[in-house]
């Protein structure tokens, strides 16, 4: 079982996240501005380009050095950047004027988890719980710290109000799947991540992971299926690739091992057209019996 809960369970929710809503500002002018530097930060993070949505969060922050919603955000850009602690600061400053916000206590408990911290997170969470007690982010965060604790048992019914609290959070069903994946329990993982795939069919993340869940029940059509479609929407991600090559590969060694040396030669340039440079499967190809 699982003894440590990574943070992507956590950042897979970030990198998909929504456009951001109007924040709260003193004047018509400050929230228009406020608001634009937002959407300009989000447009930036849609495009992988965090050190130019950190440029946008901190311009709607001169505007209002005070406005919890632009520096949740900025602890959130940190944190996919690999900078927690300052991440940590940023929630905490927010956490002391509003005590209650539950965005920043839950990111409080997720970055702080990251950190190799359970305990510390484990608290932020039950804040979290103390204002709304069905918090679905809260629970899963629970069942993170029981986890990383190496506390299995305890983690599974967190586990089950999380999921019982989901609702149409695709990002949410996500990172279940994520979980239930690492603890192998993968019929729970498959059932979580097709979940979150009927509410967002385009998540690229979802796909690849579920590309993952199906190759590891035995189910290579599928799983070269999901792993294609990621592709489709986002021809840049290398896991998706990595994985549908290998699998190919795979067949085509069984193929050849069973005298089906026409079925080897399409499956592994099938495999050439998503990566034309593999090693692998050139070797293949060059040894294969004339």
């Amino acid at each position: 079982m699982m003894r440590r809960m990574g943070f992507c369970v956590f950042l897979a929710a970030f990198l998909a996240w929504a456009a951001p809503a109007a924040p709260t500002a003193p004047t018509a002018l400050a929230q228009e501005g406020v608001t634009d530097h937002l959407f300009t930060a989000q447009e930036w993070q849609a495009k992988g380009n965090l050190e130019a949505a950190r440029r946008s969060l901190q311009d709607a922050l001169r505007l209002q050095p005070d406005d919890a919603f632009a520096l949740i955000r900025l602890a959130q850009v940190d944190a996919a950047s690999g900078d927690l602690k300052a991440a940590d600061a940023g929630l905490e400053r927010v956490l002391a004027r509003e005590p209650k916000n539950l965005l920043a206590l839950n990111w409080l408990g997720h970055v702080q988890l990251a950190q190799g911290l359970p305990a510390s997170a484990e608290n932020a969470y039950r804040r979290t719980l103390g204002v709304d007690p069905e918090n679905a982010w809260a629970q899963l965060g629970l069942a993170a710290c029981r986890l990383a604790q190496g506390d299995d048992a305890g983690a599974r019914p967190l586990l089950a109000k999380a999921q019982a609290a989901a609702s149409q959070d695709a990002e949410l069903h996500l990172a279940l799947g994520d979980t239930f994946m690492r603890l192998n329990l993968l019929v729970n993982a498959r059932m979580e991540l097709e979940r979150s795939l009927e509410i967002n069919p385009r998540g690229v993340r979802n796909l690849v992971l579920a590309g993952e869940v199906y190759e590891r029940l035995g189910f290579e059509s599928l799983a070269l299926n999901a792993w294609r479609q990621a592709l489709e929407l986002d021809p840049s991600e290398a896991q998706a690739r990595f994985a549908l090559v290998a699998v190919l590969g795979r067949q085509g060694d069984r193929a050849l091992a069973e005298g089906r040396k026409d079925e080897a030669l399409r499956v592994w340039r099938a495999a050439l057209s998503y990566e034309p440079g593999n090693a692998g499967i050139l070797e293949r190809l060059r040894a294969l019996p004339k």
